[in-house]
């Protein structure tokens, strides 16, 4: 948000501040006027022989500041606003359209997810729907060029800041389809991205990851469920671990597919209801779970992602494990302030309940203990199995050796696309040679100088790898071999 600038703003917090109103603004009311003002209000309180009306005090200085200084209107909502708890906010119309389309899941662009592959780029997924789609881009389908631009030679990095552009823009696409070429052009627009990935391990247990609540994710869980039976998949490993929340209706919808139909799922406590109001379960299930479940916590699981783990705990439903969630249990609405065109003004995301969990806990402060406490550790990267990192004055495409086998080991498992692990300096190592060269700032020539070198070398020394010691566990849990 805006900090407010102003000096008649500064004095007003210092209002504020003497009727121990926002005692959090203390350590910012800085200067000889706030100081004096403060030393005013704080005599005026202490030895006025009546009972002060504070909320009129502050009125009338809101009001004195607003009729001198009407641009100020927005700071101090604002102010007002932050002074409720940390949740409580004031969006400008910008802001409440940005926090629309992370709750859509909307973003600009095609509607592909492009992957590295030995010899160019593939069009991995596509969203339905999408521009993508609607051209006729498939899966599978490789980028050859991008108006007009060969892009084989290009980095995943590059090749995705060609592909986007302002919504209504076109982008000329040429694609590989097997043997033939396909020339594609595509209007981008908003697009829904996904908020669920899912696989099968190990042949045998599902895992799906749920990285927020929003408004898609119950029909892309809905599509991860069919996927898992269709392939007779009835062990699942639930990932909610970073997972922010959400839309409260999206997690209720969302626990439909695990929480028996009919069953409370959640209560709101709103300050001004008499009752309290339960959302129940609107699933299919009637005769108990489908999956045997492992969910995944931590400390970055909050809100909605603590909802859904509080009723996988209450009903028994699987098994928790990880690390303490993060203590949300509150709910947000966005209430609407009069607009007007000379003034357009924004919304305030206020805090307006509380919700229960099932076994009637209020986890709000306190968090979720998982049943299963475990933390990943992010450990040296062991590089004794490979082979040694010999420096040199420089290595080029067409170079051989282990020398060049040893490079690559080493890019593979820092996450860049080499292609097959061999011992030949080719266009998939130059590409990951120039994108690593990109991020850390050096010219990207693609050619691994002494620089470079150097500098990969230290990188590779004090880099952290991280052991998912929760995910290896839930793997134990619904395997049976868990100690």
């Amino acid at each position: 948000m805006k900090k407010p600038s102003l000096k008649i703003l500064t004095i007003l917090l210092t209002a504020l501040l003497a009727m121990n109103a926002l005692p959090a603004f203390a350590e910012e009311a800085e200067g000889l006027e706030e100081a004096y003002f403060n030393a005013v209000l704080t005599g005026l309180f202490e030895n006025y022989h009546f009972e002060a009306d504070k909320e009129k005090i502050l009125r009338a200085v809101a009001g004195k500041a607003l009729a001198e200084h009407p641009e100020l209107l927005e700071d101090l909502i604002n102010v007002a606003a932050d002074s409720f708890d940390p949740y409580t906010d004031y969006y400008t119309p910008a802001e409440v359209e940005a926090f629309s389309q992370f709750i859509g899941a909307e973003y600009v662009g095609i509607g592909v997810t492009i992957r590295r592959i030995a010899g160019g780029a593939v069009a991995q997924s596509i969203i339905n729907g999408s521009p993508a789609a609607i051209a006729g881009i498939q899966p599978g389908d490789v980028f050859l060029s991008v108006n007009g631009r060969d892009v084989t030679d290009c980095t995943l990095d590059e090749l995705t800041e060609l592909v986007k552009g302002p919504e209504g823009t076109q982008v000329h696409l040429v694609m590989l389809r097997g043997d033939e070429e396909h020339a594609f052009t595509v209007t981008r627009a908003t697009v829904h991205a996904g908020s669920v990935s899912y696989q099968i391990i190990d042949g045998e247990i599902g895992y799906m990851l749920i990285s927020v609540f929003n408004n898609l994710t119950p029909a892309e869980v809905a599509a991860a469920d069919a996927y898992f039976r269709a392939n007779g998949i009835k062990k699942l490993i639930v990932d909610l671990r970073d997972n922010p929340g959400g839309g409260i209706i999206s997690v209720v919808q969302t626990l439909g597919f695990f929480v028996p139909q009919g069953k409370t799922v959640v209560t709101t406590e709103y300050k001004n209801s008499e009752t309290l109001q339960p959302l129940r379960s609107v699933g299919d299930l009637t005769d108990g779970p489908y999956y045997e479940l492992a969910v995944l916590v931590n400390e970055g699981s909050a809100s909605g992602a603590e909802l859904f783990a509080g009723n996988i705990r209450d009903y028994e439903l699987g098994t928790l494990i990880g690390a303490k969630t993060y203590g949300k249990g509150t709910v947000q609405e966005f209430m609407s302030l009069l607009s007007t065109e000379e003034r357009p003004m924004g919304q305030i995301k206020l805090t307006m309940a509380e919700y229960i969990l099932p076994g009637g806990e209020k986890i709000h402060g306190k968090g979720i203990e998982p049943d299963i406490r475990i933390l990943n550790r992010k450990v040296k990267l062991d590089t004794s199995e490979m082979e040694p990192l010999v420096y040199q004055d420089v290595y080029k495409e067409g170079d051989q050796g282990a020398s060049v086998l040893a490079l690559k080991q080493r890019f593979s498992v820092m996450g860049y696309f080499v292609g097959e692990l061999d011992d030949v300096y080719d266009r998939e190592l130059a590409l990951a040679v120039k994108q690593f060269q990109q991020r850390v700032g050096l010219p990207d020539t693609g050619t691994m100088d002494i620089e470079t070198q150097i500098l990969f070398g230290n990188v590779i020394q004090e880099s952290r790898v991280l052991q998912d010691r929760q995910l290896e566990k839930a793997l134990e849990v619904l395997k049976g071999t868990a100690k």
